[in-house]
């Protein structure tokens, strides 16, 4: 049963950081996929490892998962979901020096616009 109270700043930051654990996977994806393309083996110990990593992000993500929609209802959870867009580019520029351009940036804000409504209409009802 989903809990109808008003959501708190920790919920929703509780939230978030179950999507910035999500957005590892995507990482860990990126770094297996890379070490694999240089040795050209997906059976060398590096690949593997950071697979068996991506799976165990993903395992912790599905459990926590599991916990967010007991609190939140399933269409204001996953609206929040696209906040990952907004970590995998940080990634992206942090970890891979990937290009953080303009259009990105303006694609990343309308994403955040549709979760505060979504957030704000689910505080209004409560």
């Amino acid at each position: 049963m989903v809990n109808n109270n008003k959501p708190t700043l920790k919920d929703i930051l509780v939230l978030q950081l179950v999507f910035v654990i999500y957005s590892f996977s995507s990482v860990v994806a990126k770094l297996a996929s890379a070490q694999m393309s240089s040795l050209g083996s997906v059976f060398d110990i590096r690949f593997i490892l950071l697979a068996l990593l991506d799976v165990i992000i993903l395992g912790v993500y599905a459990l926590l998962w599991q916990q967010v929609i007991k609190k939140w209802e399933l269409s204001i959870a996953y609206a929040n979901k696209g906040m990952t867009l907004f970590w995998g580019l940080l990634w992206g520029g942090l970890i891979f020096n990937e290009a953080i351009t303009a259009q990105k940036v303006l694609g990343i804000f309308v994403v955040f616009l549709g979760v505060v409504i979504m957030n704000g209409e689910k505080v209004a009802q409560a």
